[in-house]
This record gives structure tokens, C-alpha cells and sequence, in this order.
């Protein structure tokens, strides 16, 4: 194992025949815009999805990593996910195993599923204890049900079962109607994906969900929104007249990681302050935001112990992801 172990938490992917031809999987509504290095997914001016070329390029992928001296990354195909039903997934799944073997000891893979249907959960079920699989990618929602709803008890059931981690990505637009004043600016993205993440995040503790289902672990990216800056406000003990402290007891169970590499050192020290040094991952964002160095160069200048460096830089990835050897 390396001196310091560095592991890329959020870090896309997607197969190349996918890349190469999305058009029988998006919406009706949808166009796809195809640019020399970047295709785009857009609905009425919108763009909910554009990935860059070397999204589907894993040796290129590999060649950034070890320029930068990232040691593995934990691979999610993003927005993706949005447009994908069983038979894509199942297809996801195994070409991402593909990619894992040809690239031995560099890839955490994460199963991809429509978690709502009976179809995605039995395809999780073979990723994981066929294909080897370390833990689920999922979206902030599917057609507008949010993770509290209880129509996805039965996936969080087999998740526990599996006792694997859930790598949440916001999905390409929010769970609200139109206008919601974020159409313009390209604030769907920029804000509404944030407070996508702080919504789930903080419904998932108010509903019961994390006490109905005990072993359940999600890592949130983007530092988790907002909730690391606005977890006090909504403090529940004044607002619903809960316990005070209540938020407390679910904190190591929510991970957040570092993406995209627009923060500033001293922002992720005070995320590290408000949700503990052992939640905080690295994460870039990669290859979607091209700057996987000054990802791990931002985690680098924080002010921290060495030892909390370390865990933040790979280590509480590599505890939280453990490679179980099937």
C-alpha cells in the first residue's frame, strides 16, 4: 500500500458504446448534441447531461490518474443513470467489470440499477455477489420520489442485506415543477443539484428511513450541498421540537465527499468540522470537471493533521469500500 493512499471518490464513467450512440435510451422531448470532445443531453434548452469524451475512455482515465498520483477511483456514471432500465444496467454492470479486471487494483466499482423495480434489484444482488461488486450508485431521485419514499424499502432491505455503502449523484434535473426560478444561469446545476443533495440528506434522518433501515451508509457528493453549512439551522430540536442533537446520532452514516475542485481548502476544513474528519472523502468529479489534480491539491493544502489528511486523501474511501474478495 502506498505512503498515502489516494482515492478518488467521485470519479465518472460510462461505457463507450453508450457514449457512442445514448439516442434509444433518452426521452421523449430530448435532444442529444454532439460536439467534437462532448456529447450533451437537452430538453427545452436545459442541458441535464454532458459528459465529456474521456467519460468512455478508461486508459485515458488511468493516464490522468497516474500523472496526478491518484491510486483508485470509485466509478458512477453520473447523470446517466437517470436514463437507465434493466437491461442498460445489466449491460452497465458488465462492462464496468470488464473495465475493472483490465485495469487490476485501480477501480472501486459501484452497481448501477434502476432501484425501484424488482428487475434492478435482482440485478444488484448478481453484481454484487457474482461480479464482485463493492457498492450501488443511485440518484437523488427516480421520476420525482425522493430517497425517504418508501416505495424503495425493499432495495434499501437488500442493500442492508449486502451490507454495502449507496454513492448518491444528483439527478440531471430537480424533483420540483416548473419554473422553479433555476431554468436560467444554469442554476439547475450549480444550485439545484446542491440542494437536491441537502434535501434528500436531511429527509432521509427527519422521515425514519435511517432508523427503519440501521446499516445503511450513503455518501453524498458535493460536500453534501448545503447540509454541512445549514445543519444547525435545521436544527430540529426548535423547528419539530425533536430531541436536541437529534441529526447526531445519524453522522456516521453520511459520508460527503470533495467534488467538484471549486472549493477552497479552508471550506472543506469547515466541513470537516461540522460533520466529523472520518465523513469527508476526496472526490474530483472526473473527467466531467477536467481537473482531477487541483482536486487533490485543494484536499492537500487543507488545514489538518497528518492523520486526518490521510483519511480524508483515500483512507476513509478505502474503510468505507473494503475489498471483501469476492
Amino acid at each position: 500500500m502506498p505512503k498515502t493512499l489516494i482515492i478518488d471518490a467521485h470519479h465518472h464513467w460510462m461505457p463507450e458504446e453508450h457514449y457512442d450512440n445514448p439516442d434509444p435510451l433518452i426521452r421523449t422531448g430530448e435532444t442529444v448534441v454532439r460536439q467534437p470532445d462532448r456529447l450533451a443531453i437537452r430538453r427545452e434548452g436545459v442541458q441535464l447531461f454532458g459528459p465529456p469524451a474521456m467519460t468512455a475512455d478508461m486508459g485515458a482515465q488511468i493516464d490522468e490518474m497516474d500523472r496526478v498520483g491518484v491510486h483508485q477511483a470509485v466509478l458512477h456514471v453520473g447523470c446517466w443513470l437517470d436514463w437507465i432500465d434493466v437491461p442498460a444496467a445489466r449491460f452497465i454492470n458488465d462492462e464496468m467489470a470488464k473495465v475493472t479486471e483490465r485495469f487490476p487494483g485501480r477501480i472501486i466499482p459501484l452497481a448501477h440499477v434502476p432501484a425501484l423495480e424488482a428487475g434492478g434489484r435482482r440485478e444488484l444482488k448478481r453484481a454484487v455477489l457474482k461480479l464482485g461488486f463493492r457498492g450501488v450508485g443511485i440518484n437523488t431521485h427516480i421520476s420525482g420520489a425522493l430517497l425517504d419514499d418508501k416505495r424503495y424499502h425493499p432495495f434499501y432491505r437488500l442493500v442492508s442485506d449486502l451490507d454495502i455503502p449507496i454513492f448518491v449523484h444528483p439527478s440531471s434535473e430537480l424533483p420540483l415543477a416548473h419554473p422553479h426560478g433555476m431554468e436560467q444561469f444554469n442554476l439547475t446545476r450549480n444550485l439545484g443539484r446542491a440542494m437536491d443533495n441537502t434535501i434528500n440528506i436531511v429527509r432521509l434522518m427527519l422521515s425514519g428511513t435511517l432508523e427503519k433501515f440501521p446499516k445503511l451508509r450513503f455518501v453524498f457528493t458535493h460536500l453534501g450541498g448545503a447540509w454541512f453549512a445549514l445543519r444547525n439551522r435545521l436544527n430540529p430540536s426548535f423547528w419539530d421540537k425533536r430531541e436536541q442533537g437529534y441529526f447526531d446520532k445519524f453522522r456516521q452514516r453520511i459520508f460527503i465527499d470533495t467534488a467538484p475542485p471549486f472549493w477552497r481548502p479552508g471550506e472543506i476544513r469547515f466541513a470537516m468540522d461540522m460533520v466529523g474528519e472520518d465523513q469527508v472523502l476526496m472526490g474530483s468529479d472526473f473527467p466531467t470537471i477536467d481537473r482531477l489534480g487541483d482536486a487533490v491539491a485543494i484536499v492537500k493544502a487543507v488545514r489538518a493533521s497528518a492523520a486526518a489528511k490521510r483519511k480524508l486523501l483515500g483512507e476513509n474511501v478505502a474503510s468505507l469500500f473494503p475489498d471483501s474478495g469476492r
